[in-house]
């Protein structure tokens, strides 16, 4: 496994929404924003969507913020932990998420080009050796040795039986 000290605990204010009962392309899930309650994972302190600023000026998450994070929104739909009474038992968690942006690490590995990956073949001849070139004027001897009609010409050897 890898080290995990240095590892800040995980920043988020999390909601959850409820099913409407009806399938895409309408909306699957809902709930009235002023009835929304936002738990925040660090102090479980809960905020209501209108406060959701107060959070972020919250000492614990400007910590993050001076560290680089950045704050996202991510949505999970899951079983709640205690089943509903009535429609879906499903729930969907939206959490404010602070995340530290990703950043390339230098020597991690590149993808190499097709020349590189590919080693270098000998050029092959196709000739012999002892081959010699093909001029103009061998392809002019070619016409003069037939003349047309040549092929009409000739006999047949053999003799149909009917």
């Amino acid at each position: 496994m890898y080290d995990q000290k240095n590892k800040m605990p995980f920043c988020g204010l999390e909601g959850k929404l409820y099913p409407t009962g009806v399938k895409a392309p309408k909306y699957e899930y809902k709930r009235k924003l002023s009835d929304l309650v936002l738990k925040c994972s660090l102090t479980q302190k809960k905020y209501k969507f209108s406060q959701w600023l107060d959070w972020w000026k919250s000492p614990a998450v400007q910590n993050y913020v001076k560290m680089g994070y950045e704050l996202n929104l991510e949505t999970k739909i899951q079983e709640p932990f205690k089943p509903r009474q009535y429609g879906d038992n499903l729930e969907e968690v939206v959490c404010f998420i602070m995340r530290k942006p990703y950043t390339r690490k230098p020597g991690m590995g590149t993808f190499k080009k097709v020349a590189d990956s590919i080693p270098a073949m000998p050029v092959q001849e196709f000739a012999p050796e002892n081959a010699k070139p093909v001029t103009m004027e061998d392809y002019k001897n070619l016409d003069n040795q037939r003349e047309p009609g040549d092929e009409l010409e000739e006999e047949l050897d053999d003799t149909i039986p009917f």
